[in-house]
């Protein structure tokens, strides 16, 4: 803690933040959990003192993970977990150098999808048979300015009082295998039917006979216009068009009739992935100075337009064609553009820092925002800020603050640096490094201290390159798509009067906060608890624009995961790229310069006082200037915001931003639920269906490089292993040899369950047979003392919802053992009624009866059953192990465990001794009173340590080497009891 500086007589103070829960240590050797989960960072193994520390991390449960809940009851009775969360890696290797492309991750718009039978096959809601492919769609229409707005000329998109429309963004539209989408409009080719009239087409809307076309008629008055799904196979429930309006005020505004559910692509026919809301009263939809005049048929002009990417679906990227439909990358996390300075003598300011979601995956995105406030400078030295973490959907006047930073600095020497602050460092997988090389790795400095995120630094700032009065004053403009130049398709159409391209389409400006009063003229007022930057609300009025009025839907597109894994060539979305060069064909790919969306204090104007600063009383008049060209005006004393204006105190309750996350992306298919899920049956598809990558699906990839992590005794210490749900061989016997090479933990394993037909179990409407399920099980032949296997599945209460869950055995069962852990001893057996009690179970998928629990104790499969007035209980120990031998029971198993591992950890502490006699006897007195205890405690008859000359030859001292050997006896448990009841004749002796 650096000390307080006195210059002369006062009192100094500081705040110092310990108000946070203090997580709980972790004691005693973990159980490990491998999983999905609602948040956190993915394949990196964290381990915790309580279930309240995991929720911490992880998320609450949420009724259908099972890892969360299996976490909750080890917790129940221990004081440490360990878990790994899992997303989609692909085919866990390293992404390609060329196109930056994770092979089997995420997905391929168009693509045909699982079907029904778990295969790959032609969307059954389409037509189309011959490999016609979806595509990725740009919806949109002409738009201008409306009466009193500024919303495109600020931006650069069309002068200031000039009536020309440009084509405006409005909607990203994908589209399913089977299916091309086009518009309704007036002006189309020759019609597909014969016969058609002219007169007739109009009256019928232009929808008889027609494929449709790239642009398409809007009704000018309100703004209707039809999407043509060709190829979708209509009925009266689905319809083969949709009929939409652009305005936003409409009942049938497009994002309120669109399908917006993924897994639904294909039964609707489309999929609105992402919409930006422009309110009318800030600009109208209209063909001026762009279209012909006199086009119109009726009300109905052609300026809507459904654009896709200007090459066929998966022909190869360059820099002038963008593959729109690639979202084949693996996880990302969701982050911020990065803060930048003041601008001194460099154009748009130095980069400072952003901040990266800890969160991997969509849970790190449309979460939090970032606001900065407090600018506090200092003479000759580093000035101090606060950084906010602030609710996704929050208003700046009804703040949900989730973290704070006060007081932080770019000082590295500082115990308030904001890399220390915050944190810096970043623990990760490193999944592009070769596969033998593939690790996890620690970058960064200082562990973090937020929950939500950490800081990630620019090098320009390390190497103390940024003058010390830097302030973060402003950030790079967000990403945007790139579609601004002649990235898309174009219909070639006399329609249009100028040279103006349809194809341009601009994403919507990036939306500001333009002034931080209410109000109009005389009635404004000023709202101190407004920031400048991103702004959340809909604007719905330009003379008023902070009017109260509803979230703007347009931030959750802005916040989604769009592509940009490509680096070689033009990807889908780009940003932080202050400088870069616009492409050929007009694309503007700079993100500072794109929409003037790049954000700064000093592009505010601000009136000044007597004392030349920025007048705190003045405030009300400030106005956010987009394109920044504020230039001095003495006579009116107004110029741009300076940092020196922070010198009054009353203006720094002003000087305040918010900027967005944008990103994170799962990297799993959207279009198939349980690849989404990441579920055991996705699991069997892939391994069934050669097409869906077999071992090397994105599934099946995902567990078993979990299980690598969690195999690795330099990455995670554990003593159990569970991969709730997950039953497949592919999955579970990959999980019994890593158990098996750590020789340190047990395997508690889930089995696939058959039924009455024998066909494995892949849905709620199955119900299990126990026979099957048990021949099944025996022909897989598994053979290992590290694994146990447990029958059926399980009802169980989530603590958080409220609901019952039908769970996988090893939720309930990690438990037990846990349970068992601290009424007995690992080296007791965690089954019957005093240990075995499953008090957390509601009910049994299965009711046994005792051929079945002879059925199922005969594979070695441990049933779980209740008898008449007792509960649930575990009603078995066998591991796996097919030999007769102590070891085929699950106490002896973990008995070893513990002994060797308590054994080792003494070996540990005789490292780089010398090895001689004195030491030899140091370790074994060490050893024999811990053998000493567990005799006592009933978990050997007898044993001997044997750690002498006997053992630890001349030539294992050459190589430097100590050998022992310990000898123990287990104590065997009772499982079995025969009684023979005698029935004597009266007046007979009793033996």
């Amino acid at each position: 803690m650096a000390e307080l500086t006195f210059k002369s007589a006062g009192v100094s103070t500081r705040e110092i933040d310990l108000s946070g829960p203090t997580p709980q240590s972790p004691q005693g050797v973990p159980a490990g959990v491998i999983g999905t989960s609602v948040e956190g960072p993915a394949y990196v193994p964290l381990t915790f003192g309580s279930f309240t520390d995991f929720t911490t991390i992880f998320g609450l449960t949420d009724g259908k993970k099972f890892g969360p809940l299996a976490v909750n009851e080890w917790m129940k009775s221990s004081k440490a977990g360990t878990f790994i969360r899992i997303l989609g890696i692909g085919d866990g290797k390293k992404r390609d150098a060329s196109t930056g492309i994770v092979t089997n991750a995420g997905f391929v718009v168009g693509e045909e999808t699982v079907q029904t039978n778990g295969r790959l096959g032609v969307n059954p809601h389409s037509n189309e048979t011959n490999g016609v492919k979806g595509r990725t769609y740009f919806l949109g229409t002409y738009m201008s300015e409306s009466n009193g707005s500024t919303i495109f000329s600020d931006a650069g998109l069309q002068n200031v009082g000039e009536n020309k429309s440009r084509p405006i963004l409005r909607g990203v539209v994908l589209a399913p295998s089977g299916v091309i989408l086009h518009l309704s409009g007036n002006n189309m080719a020759e019609p597909d039917a014969p016969g058609i009239t002219d007169t007739a087409i109009a009256s019928a809307g232009n929808l008889m006979g027609r494929k449709g076309g790239l642009t398409g008629s809007v009704d000018l008055s309100s703004q209707e216009f039809v999407m043509l799904m060709n190829g979708f196979k209509g009925s009266a429930s689905k319809p083969t068009i949709v009929t939409a309006s652009f305005d936003m005020t409409s009942p049938n505004y497009f994002a309120n009739v669109f399908n917006r559910d993924p897994l639904k692509i294909e039964e609707k026919g489309h999929l609105l992935y992402g919409h930006y809301d422009i309110y009318p009263s800030m600009a109208k939809v209209t063909g001026s100075g762009v279209v012909t005049a006199g086009s119109e048929i009726g009300n109905k002009l052609d300026i809507g337009f459904l654009l896709s990417g200007s090459q066929a679906h998966g022909a190869a990227s360059t820099v002038e064609h963008v593959d729109f439909e690639d979202f084949q990358d693996r996880f990302t996390h969701a982050e911020s553009p990065f803060v930048t300075s003041q601008g001194f003598d460099s154009p748009g300011g130095y980069d400072l820092f952003k901040l990266v979601a800890l969160d991997s995956g969509e849970s790190g995105g449309q979460k939090y925002k970032i606001s900065i406030e407090n600018l506090v400078p200092s003479n000759n030295d580093y000035s101090r800020f606060d950084v906010l973490i602030r609710e996704f959907n929050d208003t700046d006047e009804e703040r949900r603050v989730l973290e704070s930073h006060r007081g932080v600095t770019l000082d590295p020497g500082s115990d308030r640096y904001i890399g220390r602050s915050i944190g810096d460092q970043h623990i990760f997988f490193n999944f592009d490094n070769d596969t033998e090389s593939q690790k996890i790795i620690v970058d960064g400095v200082h562990p973090s201290r937020s929950r939500y995120v950490r800081v990630e630094i620019s090098d320009v700032v390390k190497k103390k390159e940024v003058p010390v009065e830097a302030l973060p004053f402003g950030y790079r403009g967000p990403s945007h798509l790139n579609t601004s130049g002649s990235l898309l398709s174009n219909e070639a159409d006399t329609l249009y009067a100028t040279s103006m391209q349809v194809q341009s389409v601009v994403e919507p400006p990036f939306p500001k906060r333009s002034r931080i009063s209410t109000g109009v003229a005389l009635n404004k007022t000023i709202n101190t608890r407004l920031y400048w930057g991103m702004q959340s609300a809909q604007v719905t009025d330009p003379a008023d624009p902070n009017k109260r009025s509803a979230f703007n839907e347009t931030i959750k597109t802005i916040g989604k995961h769009f592509p940009n894994h490509r680096k070689t060539v033009s990807p889908f979305t780009v940003g932080n790229n202050a400088g870069v060069a616009d492409l050929a064909g007009g694309t503007v790919l700079d993100s500072d310069k794109f929409n003037n969306n790049r954000f700064s204090l000093e592009k505010i104007k601000v009136i000044t006082g007597s004392d030349t600063l920025a007048a705190p009383s003045k405030w009300i008049d400030a106005v956010y200037e987009r394109k920044g060209n504020i230039v001095a005006d003495e006579t009116n004393k107004t110029r741009k915001f300076k940092a020196a204006d922070l010198a009054s105190v009353s203006n720094r309750k002003f000087a305040k931003f918010t900027l967005p996350m944008q990103g994170g992306f799962d990297g799993t298919n959207i279009f198939d639920k349980d690849k989404y899920e990441l579920t055991n049956n996705a699991v069997k598809r892939e391994m069934d269906d050669a097409n869906q990558g077999e071992l090397s699906g994105p599934t099946v990839t995902a567990y078993r490089k979990a299980v690598d992590v969690m195999g690795s005794k330099s990455d995670a210490e554990i003593q159990l292993l569970a991969i709730p749900g997950m039953r497949h061989p592919s999955v579970a016997d990959y999980a019994i040899s890593a158990v098996e090479n750590r020789f340190d933990a047990m395997y508690i394993m889930d089995i696939e369950e058959r039924d009455n037909v024998n066909s494995v179990i892949t849905s709620s409407v199955q119900n299990p047979h126990v026979l099957y399920t048990v021949n099944d099980f025996k022909n897989r032949a598994l053979d290992s003392s590290f694994a146990a296997a447990y029958f059926p599945d399980l009802t169980v209460f989530d603590p958080n919802t409220g609901a019952l869950v039908q769970t996988p055995p090893s939720v309930a069962v990690l438990g037990a053992y846990g349970n068992n852990d601290v009424v007995g001893h690992p080296w007791t057996a965690p089954a019957g009624f005093s240990r075995g009690a499953l008090s957390a179970v509601e009910a049994s998928s299965v009711l046994l009866n005792r051929t079945n629990l002879d059925d199922l104790y005969d594979a070695d499969i441990n049933p779980i059953t209740a008898f008449p007035g007792t509960g649930i209980t575990v009603w078995g120990q066998k591991t796996l192990l097919q030999s007769s031998s102590a070891l085929d029971r699950i106490n002896v198993r973990r008995l070893l465990i513990d002994v060797r591992r308590k054994v080792r950890n003494i070996a540990n502490t005789l490292l780089f001794e010398p090895n001689r006699s004195e030491t030899l006897e140091k370790f074994a007195s060490l050893v024999n009173p811990i053998l000493q205890r567990v005799q006592n405690q009933s978990g050997v008859d007898r044993y001997k340590v044997v750690i002498d000359t006997t053992t630890t030859t001349q030539a294992d001292v050459e190589n430097n080497t100590i050998r022992g050997k310990i000898f123990l006896q287990p104590t065997r448990t009772v499982e079995f009891v025969a009684l023979d009841f005698v029935v004597s004749n009266a007046g007979s002796e009793l033996l």
